[in-house]
């Protein structure tokens, strides 16, 4: 079933931002990732509408990981939204559509001198991940003659229903300081005593693609038990609370969505408790929603160009578009439903498996999906993709990567040009003795 940002015209075509898919691949050719501008603002403002109605400080960081184009990056801006980042990269596109340092987090577990270096200087708050990168921050801060703002990844122990590729809360996670141990509250003593240093926040992210509230509200609580520990033992008031990301979206058909509405109206109140009962300062609550902005706005068509029949086995359809285009099926198992885009009114009689054209058999979109006939030179839709699709692409059988394009009221544009064979070897070079 399509959802209520997509619709169908007379001529049974998919249509987007009030644009025909089929006319889209006409103009700007396949394969072709399509953003839907209004839905990544509607997704952000319900989202910052949702805790913001029930707690007076909150910022909402978007998740460059998910999708870090620049116009993507620049709707969200421009919505009001600060960054996540966890690379120089995503920093510097943060930088580039003029997002401010105080609205900006740096995460990750390998942030490299070149990375703190333009972190510090810009401002961000840096989620340190380990000692040895707290000694790193005081080091080049101090060269830099500044005082780096810091908080700590913290590493509570939730476990999370999830793919565990994408589980990042449990102790033998490689990501943050382990509370249990105490090693948190150790960094946190040993930060309060650097010259070079501001310890200003906390932060954890317990996994991504979460539809229960449950894991949230277990770490709610672990962290806010943190923040008071550090209040009374340390006397640091912590400013920053960044529970990170982590709200899914239902991929599948029988997935229900977790309302921002909901996970607001269960984490907030653990918080305004711990808050009022520890007398703590009232934090600014940071949230790094990516997925959750982005997913479904976006849509990639791929075109038909063999069919394959066998006896007693589902048809093999082959379309120009796989897995170095869109990795998470083969990845983790992903599902993302599939339309024919210009036959969205025919009956699904068949049984197909969607490949792409890679030289592996791992190269799918679906397998075993109820879809129309399908012929040479049709076009399919593969829903839910804004997030972790393009963002994961890669060039692999020396595939260029598809373009991207923007859509609003009827109206298109290229946000991503597509790469051509003479991108691929742009950065190669010959060795002299070898010509």
């Amino acid at each position: 079933m399509l959802k209520d940002h997509f619709g169908v015209n007379r001529a049974g075509h998919l249509v987007t931002g009030d644009c025909d898919a089929v006319e889209l691949v006409g103009l700007f050719g396949s394969p072709l990732y399509v953003m839907d501008e209004q839905r990544i603002r509607e997704n952000y403002r319900r989202f910052s509408g949702a805790f913001s109605k029930l707690w007076r400080n909150v910022m909402v960081c978007y998740a460059y990981k998910a999708n870090s184009n620049l116009a993507i990056c620049r709707i969200l801006q421009d919505e009001g939204a600060g960054a996540e980042v966890s690379s120089g990269f995503e920093l510097q596109n943060s930088i580039c559509v003029d997002v401010p340092g105080e609205r900006t987090v740096f995460n990750g577990n390998h942030k490299s001198p070149q990375e703190l270096r333009l972190a510090i200087s810009h401002g961000t708050l840096i989620n340190v991940d380990s000692i040895q990168e707290l000694h790193a921050v005081q080091r080049i801060a101090s060269r830099l003659r500044r005082r780096a703002r810091i908080g700590f990844r913290v590493n509570p122990n939730v476990k999370t229903p999830t793919h565990p590729y994408i589980a990042t809360g449990l102790r033998e996670s490689k990501f943050g300081l382990d509370v249990a141990s105490g090693q948190a509250l150790k960094a946190y003593r040993m930060a309060s005593r650097m010259k070079n240093v501001q310890v200003v926040g906390i932060h954890s992210h317990i996994g991504s693609q979460i539809l229960d509230t449950a894991p949230f509200e277990e770490e709610a609580r672990k962290l806010m038990d943190l923040v008071a520990r550090i209040k009374r033992e340390i006397g640091i008031d912590i400013q920053f609370v960044d529970f990170g990301g982590g709200l899914g979206v239902p991929y599948k058909p029988e997935e229900k969505a977790l309302p921002p509405e909901k996970l607001a109206s269960r984490i907030v109140p653990i918080i305004g408790r711990m808050v009022e009962g520890q007398e703590l300062e009232r934090p600014t609550l940071v949230f790094e929603p990516g997925r959750y902005i982005v997913a479904d706005a976006g849509v990639l068509l791929t075109t038909v160009g063999y069919v394959k029949q066998r006896p007693n086995m589902p048809e093999w359809v082959a379309a120009d578009a796989g897995m170095n285009a869109l990795i998470r099926p083969a990845l983790y198992g992903a599902y993302h439903h599939i339309e024919v885009a210009n036959k969205m009114r025919a009956k699904n009689t068949k049984i197909v498996n969607v490949a792409g054209p890679l030289c592996e058999s791992g190269d799918f979109l679906g397998k075993k999906r109820r879809l129309p006939a399908i012929e040479q030179g049709d076009l399919l839709a593969v829903f839910d993709v804004g997030a972790y699709g393009l963002a994961m692409s890669s060039q692999h059988t020396a595939k260029p990567r598809p373009a991207m394009v923007l859509v609003n009221d009827g109206k298109a544009e290229l946000i991503r040009l597509r790469e051509t064979y003479d991108d691929l070897t742009r950065l190669d070079r010959i060795p002299g003795w070898l010509e």
